[in-house]
Formats: C-alpha cells, structure tokens, sequence
C-alpha cells in the first residue's frame, strides 16, 4: 500500500471510526469492544485498500455491521455451550447416592489393600495422616521424587479401580 493510501485511509478511520465504534456498541453492548472490532474492520479495509472500488465509507460501514453480527454470534455459541456445561445434574435417590458411594469406598479400600507395602504406607501417611510429601520424605528415609512416584501409583490403581467400577 502507497504511503498516499494509508493517508486515505488514515482520513477515513478520523471521519467514521467514532461513528462506527458507536453502531457496533449499540448492537452488542460493549463499548470497549466495539473499538476492537472497528480496529479490526478498518485494519481488513487497509489490507484490501488497493483491490476495493466504490465509497470506502460504505465498505466500512457494512463491514461495520457484518462483525457485529458475527461476534453476536460467537457469543451466543459461547454462552450455549457454556450453559450446558454448568447444566445441574439430575436429581437422584438418596439411597442410590449411599449405595454408589459405598461401592466407590469399597473398590477404592481393595485397590489400596492390594498396593505394594511401601506404597499403600506412604499413600496412608499423605491421605490419611494429612503428611506432605517432604514430610514424609523425611521419616522415610527417601526423596521427594520417590514419594511422588508412589503416589502417583497409588492414585492411578484407586482411579482405575473407580474406572472399573463404572464400566462394570
């Protein structure tokens, strides 16, 4: 683009830019925005500057118009989505909520009872006892990285055990 086209374009933003930015607000209810979006519309008419015939206001205005819309509508596919996502869960029997959660229990105790020795202490000692894992680094003898390393396990087999339980 020559230096006298970014001039023009320049005098067009001075000339509709305010004009623009209110259109776009009043139509999405956002003034800062709307100043994005006019950015936007007058930064896609100097990218086309050369290849555009006719009234560069009209361009504008329609282009304007037409980001309004489509940011309308991202929003609304944005808020659907997120109105689904925080959906409530249905409401369930009381006595299905005890039965699950004491199935869940169960497999989670079997999954602990069945890891290694080191690991099912160590896991007691963070879950039960409330120790960090420096903590028990320390009294263990072994690094933190080592502790880390069994508790992983440990959560992987009580995740897995819960997995199953679903699939079941």
């Amino acid at each position: 683009m020559s230096s006298c086209d970014s001039d023009k374009v320049g005098r067009l933003y001075r000339d509709e830019g305010a004009r623009l930015e209110r259109q776009i607000a009043r139509r999405i209810g956002n003034r800062s925005i709307a100043r994005d979006l006019v950015h936007d519309v007058f930064l896609r008419f100097w990218e086309r500057a050369g290849e555009l015939r006719g009234n560069p206001a009209a361009f504008v205005t329609r282009s304007a118009r037409n980001v309004a819309i489509d940011h309308l509508r991202r929003e609304k596919v944005r808020c659907t989505h997120a109105a689904g996502a925080e959906a409530p869960l249905p409401a369930q029997d009381p006595a299905f909520d005890a039965l699950s959660a004491q199935q869940s229990g169960d497999a989670v105790r079997r999954a602990i009872a069945d890891l290694p020795e080191t690991t099912r202490r160590l896991f007691l000692m963070n879950r039960a006892q409330g120790l960090s894992f420096q903590e028990i680094a320390a009294i263990c003898g072994m690094s933190e990285r080592n502790v880390a390393k069994h508790m992983a396990k440990a959560v992987a087999r009580c995740a897995q055990a819960l997995e199953d339980l679903r699939n079941e």
